[in-house]
């Protein structure tokens, strides 16, 4: 809490209304090798799970009252015993407005999380916003409920490492494709960790920005383990604009669901890759 206050007090400084923090950033987040490694512990990090609303967003509604500032951070959340990986959304004047849980939980954060259900929306200072944590940018059916539910602006947080398909290529290139087919801004963060990297990841501590019109508008450069903060400008005349450029044939407004049934129908396929066959 110590460092969302610090970067709660910059960025309110630098003019900002809405601080974006990664996904489960107040309680902590590792990654398979990190436990496999004892950079991080399973048990403490279980224990860590908060209420919500509780004494977390409480704490929460407190400073974003008196910096006058929207906060959008991660947690593990606990409800009947139940965990989530959760990001709460506070109101400097009407403090805890709601929470979104994520949807596509990755195989392996089952045994700290189950997939929330809800498409909440929130009034950010008059933009409609949504939230995809992580994975859930990489399937589309996320980042269109929620325009189809009225955001124009998706925040999506993340807390993972680079590999391969590092942050700045693989999510940026996702995200771009998710801002240009529904019209919408994309905000994308991540975290960065406390702990040695093995020699096949490097830290992806980066925010890039995406307009509607599927333009870059900012994505970090230089080392991925620095704190970084950003400054993003949202504009709702520049979503109209993009939507109004298509008319009535812009892709929310030309939609088919009555031929869609295969998307919710049938099984959803292996949750592992299926090794080929030579």
């Amino acid at each position: 809490m110590q460092t969302l206050d610090r970067w709660c007090r910059r960025a309110q400084q630098a003019g900002a209304d809405l601080v974006l923090f990664p996904e489960m950033f107040i309680t902590g987040y590792g990654e398979d090798f990190m436990y496999a490694n004892g950079y991080a512990d399973k048990e403490r990090f279980l224990s860590l799970a908060q209420v919500v609303p509780g004494p977390i967003t409480e704490a929460l509604a407190g400073l974003a009252g008196e910096l006058g500032i929207f906060i959008c951070a991660g947690l593990l959340e606990e409800e009947h015993g139940t965990p989530y990986n959760t990001q709460v959304m506070i109101d400097p004047s009407r403090g805890y407005l709601g929470k979104y849980r994520k949807i596509q939980v990755s195989s392996h954060e089952e045994w700290f999380s189950q997939p929330g259900g809800d498409w909440p929306v929130f009034d950010v200072g008059g933009i409609s916003t949504g939230i995809m944590i992580c994975r859930d940018k990489s399937h589309p059916e996320v980042a269109r409920i929620l325009a189809l539910e009225g955001a124009i602006l998706l925040l999506a947080p993340h807390a993972c490492t680079q590999r391969e398909m590092d942050f700045t290529t693989w999510s940026l290139k996702i995200c771009t494709v998710r801002a240009m087919e529904n019209g919408c801004y994309v905000i994308a963060n991540n975290n960065i960790y406390d702990c040695p990297m093995s020699e096949d990841r490097s830290q992806g501590g980066f925010t890039f920005a995406i307009d509607p019109y599927g333009e870059v508008v900012h994505c970090d450069q230089g080392a991925g383990d620095e704190e970084k903060m950003a400054l993003i400008t949202v504009d709702s005349d520049v979503v109209r604009a993009r939507r109004d450029m298509e008319g009535p044939g812009f892709n929310l407004f030309t939609r088919r669901p009555e031929v869609y049934g295969r998307l919710v129908s049938g099984p959803a396929g292996p949750r592992r890759a299926v090794e080929p066959d030579f």
